[in-house]
């Protein structure tokens, strides 16, 4: 019996049942006997021609069976060990095989392409490469270009130049089309391939031989890559490969085509940075979804989020956007009364349609801007009330205001004055509406009393230990929820209003800003932003900026609120 044995670098678990599989078969498998194939053509008891491969009598006893994929990441560091470990997991027996070189992503394309065709396994040399096509016992092995593997004598083998491999893919499929693509490898290397086997309608070929066009002659932008493979798929199951590796894309896509999968590419740097691919993965399970090669820096809310399909107005998982800058242009208010701000003058689309002209002005630095509602959910009162000196706002009060901006691509920011109540409790009241992923939340220390306080009396402050409860009570929201990032605003014109201000803790699921929002004469303002915002550059928090159409003097333009440092990134109207 000839049992296989594994070198250090094959010691995964997944591969004992290899091993194992090796074992139980080896009846049926070609003998030990290897001859090492070197030659470029010449005919050969262990070679045939370039045209094709020719048919040999296969042991009796070959009974093969074809097992599906799963959910596990492959990540073993090298692209011809991942390739590995995907023929071992998904073929038992294959009747053809694929070898091509991991430098050459022309022979990579044009071998991916024939593996998908021949329902084959696409493999890359390997110190066990002969002991898996062993394993495989294929009728066929093909080569593309200058490979040396050893393969049992008794197995047809097929050295293919780059047009041979083409012609003979195009002949299995039945297809006439023939998409030509460029002499040194791009982008649209990797995406034409990778379409073109998902598609089956067509085949690809390189613009040059790959003996002059090698990996290090590429120039691929991997965002294009991301941007040309994100497309919605039916296809039962979705492979993740980072997109700095257009190789094990390939490689991926040539394999995997047996079991039905698409390859999707991603940033490994960045996963949340490209909107398009969560929505080629909206609505999927996450057990059909799996990485191939260098698995991303993700966590379960980022892959749930990318599963959810939810976005923020304008596109996107993070509040301040990953490509364009986003600023968030708000008019400040509550719905019942115009004596709180402009946002209660009209209603919500009426306010939208006033907004519009500021919206524009907003984007004359370069920024995208998003209109946005800050909503008072809670007012401060001058009366106690239940005790709290605080009058909260009912939620089917807000509910048409967060409907139409939900309609029209428009942000929320529920705006607490808790008075004598606790930040966390007055947020945990707005709850169903905070799992929107289109509402925000902001805390307003002015109007945060102590026990013994009254509004207008003092002004009022918080603790930065409670901001951070609601920091992570928030966070931990949207985390089990799969929304996007929130943005959570703490108001601040008087350095004491945060109490212990440079220990406000950051989360990546929300987005932190702290708002000057003060009153009266622009030079004051100004003076009052500088004292601020001094040195706190490497701080995690953005800033806002407040501008009152009625109590500043003069109420200051769009130009000068954007030609501020740091720019401000919420700027809202009262």
């Amino acid at each position: 019996m000839l049992c296989i044995t594994l070198s250090p670098i094959l010691k995964p678990i997944r591969f004992l049942a290899q091993a194992l599989a090796v074992c139980l078969l080896a009846s049926a498998c070609s003998p030990a006997t290897s001859t090492p194939v070197v030659n470029t053509g010449s005919t050969s008891p262990t070679t045939t021609p370039t045209s094709g491969p020719t048919t040999t009598t296969i042991p009796l006893g070959r009974d093969c069976v074809r097992i599906t994929g799963t959910s596990s990441t492959i990540d073993t560091g090298e692209p011809a060990t991942d390739a590995m470990f995907l023929s071992g997991e998904l073929f038992v027996c294959s009747d053809d095989v694929v070898v091509a070189s991991g430098d050459d992503l022309n022979g990579l394309a044009v071998g991916a392409q024939l593996a998908a065709a021949l329902g084959g396994p696409l493999l890359l040399p390997h110190p066990q490469l002969a002991a898996e096509i062993g394993r495989l016992k294929p009728l066929h092995v093909h080569l593309i270009g200058d490979v040396e593997v050893l393969i049992p004598p008794e197995t047809d083998v097929t050295r293919h130049d780059l047009e041979g491999a083409v012609e003979l893919a195009r002949t299995t499929l039945g297809v006439t089309e023939v998409v030509q693509l460029p002499a040194v490898p791009d982008a649209s290397t990797v995406i034409e391939t990778v379409d073109a086997i998902a598609a089956a309608d067509r085949v690809v070929t390189p613009g040059s031989p790959s003996t002059t066009a090698t990996t290090a002659d590429a120039v691929i932008d991997p965002s294009q890559v991301v941007a040309g493979l994100a497309s919605p798929t039916e296809a039962p199951a979705v492979w993740l490969v980072d997109a700095a590796e257009p190789g094990t894309i390939l490689m991926a896509a040539g394999s995997g085509h047996v079991v039905g999968a698409q390859v999707l590419a991603f940033d490994a740097t960045n996963i949340l940075g490209f909107p398009a691919v969560g929505s080629a993965l909206e609505g999927r399970p996450g057990e059909q979804v799996r990485f191939i090669g260098t698995a991303a820096a993700t966590d379960s809310w980022e892959m749930r989020l990318l599963l959810s399909g939810k976005q923020l107005p304008g596109g996107g998982y993070r509040i301040l956007g990953d490509d364009t800058p986003n600023r968030y242009v708000a008019f400040y208010g509550h719905p019942s009364t115009a004596a709180l701000g402009v946002l209660g003058e009209q209603g919500p689309q009426a306010t939208l349609d006033r907004m519009a002209p500021f919206l524009t002005d907003y984007q004359a630095d370069g920024h995208r801007t998003i209109p946005t509602f800050e909503i008072l959910a809670s007012v401060a009162s001058a009366v106690a009330g239940d005790g709290d000196y605080s009058s909260e706002t009912a939620i089917d009060t807000l509910l048409p205001w967060i409907d139409l901006a939900e309609e029209q691509g428009a942000y929320v920011i529920l705006d607490l004055q808790p008075g004598r109540d606790y930040f966390p409790t007055q947020a945990k009241m707005y709850e169903e509406l905070l799992l929107r992923p289109h509402v925000g939340l902001a805390l307003d220390p002015e109007w945060r009393l102590k026990p013994d306080q009254v509004h207008l009396e003092q002004v009022g402050r918080v603790d930065a230990a409670e901001v951070n409860t609601v920091v992570h009570w928030l966070a931990d929201l949207v985390r089990d929820n799969g929304l996007p990032q929130k943005m959570l605003i703490v108001h601040q014109f008087r350095e004491f209003m945060i109490q212990d201000r440079e220990t406000l803790e950051s989360r990546p699921e929300l987005q932190m800003v702290i708002q000057m929002d003060g009153q009266g004469p622009i030079p004051t303002k100004d003076t009052t932003w500088a004292a601020l915002t001094a040195g706190t550059e490497d701080n995690h928090w953005r800033w806002g900026w407040k501008n009152f159409f009625d109590e500043d003097s003069p109420t200051p333009t769009p130009e000068h609120t954007m030609g501020k440092q740091p720019v401000p990134v919420f700027v809202s109207y009262q």
